[in-house]
């Protein structure tokens, strides 16, 4: 008798009261006879009644005779979204695990549709990614036109990541759990946007992928207590610290074979830090230089790197002033992503 799949739910919980109801009811909606299920919930100290909300919810799921399998684990201080998931992850018995951040949900059946399709190429996967939805507007954040079983020795999938064609965020993605230890694809504690690390690593490592075209995530992105949406100093300070670290582990490893994508996902990173850093971080505020001396260092590197690659190393030059300021004009932000994948597919043809 074939063993049935198993799948770990991870979702971190903090300060969501207003989206957690919406979530847990569509972790509830999962229940499917094609994978058993464990959904583990990781109390990060919240200061409002989000895990009341949740546990009272569950409480009734089960007294229904609901078949998910929950667990909630509980931190004595806030530690952060990165912290919450590698803590749940040391706890979690899945195949695979399935990450869900708490304001955001999945669309009914969403696993069963993953594991299905997963199934039916013949499963041993190591990610299976499907599309998901804005709250805003309601549009697909992926280009996945149908559904492709990738061979990823090429790389070719960490290309679609870097040309802004897949989205790069750790949810409504089932990663096998084998893989996920072998590699140590855990996240770095303490950052934020640690997305952006996390899966250029993943599709750095992942030998297969299977890329389904359905929406099975919609996320939340009105939420304005989420950590995309506060503008505190104190988080923008660590969002540009936070780059910095990332810029430098994807210097530090980087692909098999070094393409004009890859300088191009890097601008992005780094095109976004210089922004927040030179006019919503006062840099005079700063207690020292080290993050200014970092984020030269790094646009040098970045510079030095691309000379073969004339169109490109044009962009490049937009991290400096006075040529930052091309970047400000609004018919280009508004393009921003059609231009750079445009820059960096003309510089694999134009180069020295």
């Amino acid at each position: 008798m074939k063993q049935m799949c198993k799948v770990s739910i991870i979702i971190p919980i903090y300060n969501v009261r207003d989206y957690i109801g919406r979530c847990m009811e569509s972790i509830f909606l999962q229940e499917c006879s094609e994978a058993a299920i464990e959904c583990i919930l990781v109390d990060d100290c919240s200061p409002d009644d989000s895990m009341e909300i949740a546990t009272r919810m569950i409480d009734e799921y089960c007294n229904r005779g609901g078949k998910i399998h929950f667990e909630v684990l509980r931190f004595s201080e806030n530690k952060g979204h990165c912290a919450a998931r590698n803590a749940a992850i040391k706890m979690a018995s899945g195949d695979y695990y399935l990450f869900v951040d708490s304001d955001d949900y999945l669309e009914p059946d969403a696993v069963k549709y993953m594991v299905g399709e997963l199934e039916y190429v013949g499963g041993q996967v190591d990610v299976v990614m499907a599309n998901a939805i804005s709250s805003r507007d309601g549009r697909l954040l992926s280009r996945i036109p149908k559904k492709r079983l990738i061979d990823n020795s090429n790389e070719e999938v960490l290309s679609l990541l870097m040309n802004r064609i897949i989205f790069n965020t750790s949810w409504n993605k089932l990663v096998k759990a084998d893989f996920f230890t072998e590699i140590g694809l855990y996240f770095s504690d303490g950052i934020i946007n640690e997305d952006l690390l996390w899966s250029y690593m993943l599709f750095l490592r992942a030998k297969s992928v299977l890329l389904l075209p359905r929406a099975t995530y919609v996320y939340e992105n009105n939420n304005p207590k989420s950590i995309t949406n506060t503008k505190t100093y104190g988080m923008l300070l660590t969002f540009v610290r936070s780059r910095i670290l990332i810029c430098n582990q994807i210097f530090s490893n980087p692909p098999r074979t070094i393409t004009p994508d890859y300088y191009g996902y890097l601008f992005c990173i780094l095109h976004r830090m210089v922004d927040v850093f030179l006019y919503q971080v006062n840099v005079a505020d700063v207690e020292s230089g080290t993050e200014h001396n970092e984020i030269r260092q790094l646009r040098h590197r970045l510079l030095r790197s691309t000379w073969r690659y004339p169109l490109l190393y044009c962009l490049i030059l937009s991290l400096y002033k006075p040529f930052y300021y091309v970047v400000k004009i609004k018919a280009f932000r508004s393009h921003f992503n059609y231009i750079i994948r445009t820059v960096v597919a003309a510089s694999r043809k134009v180069h020295f």
